[in-house]
């Protein structure tokens, strides 16, 4: 696990990116999240679990109280949560939330358009939820967990960071976003572009856990963990 500190002053030129990319025209866009949900429920239709083992590292920062999860998933992480908190899963595909556990409260919908209230929950969690937009929708997502949060409310994110293993491979939709062979898009996120999407929040903390894979040498995952918290006045 590294800490991910801020840079100031002036500091070298990053190394180009000399990783082989497959570019599609200027005319291809990532694919909003709306058109990306046939693919998210074919992967849920399955009778393997799309997310297996424990749940991920950054649940120790998600504060009791009432919890939203976002992009829920079959229910790993939010099965996790729901032991210490009123927690709340939303997820885009109906599929997903048929393979949670039964318990939290269940709720189809888009990350970009909540349906809640203002002020509403005590935390945010999204594992993975952000990459899988458009940059546009990121912006969205953003502005809807910090509507639902109340003052002083956390919203906890996992991203894969631009050092993981499979950063590169497919066709490139957006600048460091990647299309598979699934029909679901991945970001990768740079530590500074993170904090620039959630900068109306107050950084708490920001790591990046690496971890290496037994797949060849030099393969890894990568992710960016952090809490933000939003400001009481906004």
């Amino acid at each position: 696990m590294d800490l991910v500190p801020r840079l100031s002053g002036r500091h070298p030129a990053p190394l180009p990116d000399t990783r082989p990319r497959n570019v599609l025209s200027p005319r291809h866009r990532c694919t909003p999240v709306n058109e990306q949900r046939a693919a998210w429920e074919d992967a849920y239709a399955g009778r393997d679990p799309v997310w297996k083992g424990p749940p991920p590292g950054g649940l120790e920062l998600v504060p009791g109280g009432r919890v939203l999860e976002l992009g829920c998933g079959n229910g790993k992480t939010l099965a996790a949560l729901a032991r210490s908190a009123e927690t709340v899963g939303l997820d885009i595909a109906r599929n997903a939330l048929r393979a949670c556990s039964p318990g939290p409260a269940l709720v189809q919908g888009d990350a970009t358009r909540l349906p809640f209230a203002d002020r509403s929950f005590d935390a945010v969690v999204a594992f993975h939820v952000l990459g899988h937009l458009a940059e546009r929708e990121r912006t969205e997502a953003v502005s809807e967990a910090l509507r639902v949060l109340r003052p002083g409310g956390r919203l906890v994110v996992r991203e894969f960071s631009v050092r993981d293993m499979r950063c590169g491979r497919g066709a490139e939709v957006e600048p460091m976003t990647f299309l598979r062979g699934t029909g679901i898009a991945t970001h990768y996120f740079t530590a500074a572009e993170l904090r620039a999407l959630l900068g109306e929040l107050e950084e708490e903390v920001l790591r990046e856990e690496v971890t290496a894979k037994r797949y060849g040498p030099g393969t890894q995952r990568a992710e960016l963990v952090g809490a933000f918290r939003r400001r009481d006045g906004h």
